[in-house]
């Protein structure tokens, strides 16, 4: 009998067996185009692009292998790309927390009027759909340095000068700045009224009865549980605004003027590889900024992660 029970068992399994696999096969059938064309755009470019840093490498040019030469050029020679990433690490150290910050007042105010709470939300967001093309041609009308600009005429009539905005280098960053925090703020306040969704109101209710005031029940109950949403924006907002590049590059017509004041180092890449054609040494730029990005990413996480709270 017992012999007769593993027979049947065995019959049993094995349309089992051909069951699953006649069901995972359409699946790989259909990731395998799509992991294709992965591996031919996504990661061979990177692991090419790798081979060339190591090459002063033009276009219609043979190979030169350099070694480290293009990486050292970078930091010792090279004296706009020192300035690029002085003015990418202003923009984002400034931009980030601030829009951040703007995102979580907007946020908890709107939060707090739940009826008009969807509006609200589509609203805000539009800004971070919208192509950078439209962006810049409406900011560009508001940043024009002569009076028929937007904002100097405004300035104008509270009897403020007009404003070179754009064709200054003391201000065309802070005017960049501006549009990136306008820009992503419905993205931000679309993760901060999800952090603030979750807040339990019994914490709420809770605090009144200790007799908490608004301003305590913020620092003690909502900004801590909103850590895991504020991670969330520092760590992807810094990658996103150091590889800022459609915006400045717009609003400057590619110059990063005036004396490259808001040139950016992804500007300053494009430039070197498809204006100067120098492919070796953008491809080591390219390295040297991921890095550079890799590093701030790890330290964001081990910093921030110690204050989660749940």
């Amino acid at each position: 009998m017992a012999a007769t029970s593993d027979i049947s068992h065995n019959v049993t399994a094995i349309p089992k067996t051909r069951r699953r696999r006649r069901r995972v096969r359409p699946f790989v059938l259909w990731l395998v185009p799509i992991l294709g064309l992965l591996l031919v755009f996504s990661v061979l470019p990177i692991f090419a692009s790798f081979y060339l840093s190591f090459f002063d490498y033009e276009i219609l040019q043979p190979l030169q292998f350099v070694g480290l030469k293009n990486y050292i050029y970078a930091f010792q020679t090279d004296p706009a790309f020192l300035k690029t990433l002085l003015n990418t690490f202003y923009y984002a150290l400034v931009s980030v927390p601030l829009g951040m910050a703007v995102a979580l007042l907007v946020a908890y105010f709107i939060n707090a009027r739940s009826h008009f709470k969807p509006f609200f939300r589509t609203a805000y967001f539009m800004s971070y759909i919208m192509p950078a093309a439209a962006i810049a041609l409406v900011w560009s009308f508001i940043f024009q340095s002569s009076s028929f600009g937007l904002l100097n005429g405004v300035l104008g009539y509270f009897g403020i000068p007009a404003q070179p905005w754009l064709n200054s280098s003391r201000l065309v960053i802070p005017s960049i700045i501006i549009i990136g925090v306008w820009r992503t703020l419905g993205y931000n306040l679309v993760i901060y009224l999800a952090g603030l969704s979750g807040v339990p109101t019994t914490f709420y209710e809770a605090a009144r009865i200790d007799g908490a005031n608004g301003r305590q029940m913020f620092w003690k109950i909502t900004w801590p549980l909103l850590s895991p949403a504020t991670l969330f924006l520092a760590v992807t907002g810094f990658i996103g605004a150091l590889q800022v590049f459609d915006i400045p590059y717009i609003m400057t017509r590619g110059a990063g003027g005036p004396e490259n004041a808001s040139r950016m180092v992804v500007m300053w890449v494009q430039k070197v590889g498809f204006q100067d054609f120098r492919m070796g040494y953008a491809s080591a730029l390219s390295f040297i900024f991921f890095f550079i990005i890799l590093a701030i990413t790890i330290a964001q996480l081990r910093f921030l992660r110690t204050k989660w709270s749940y």
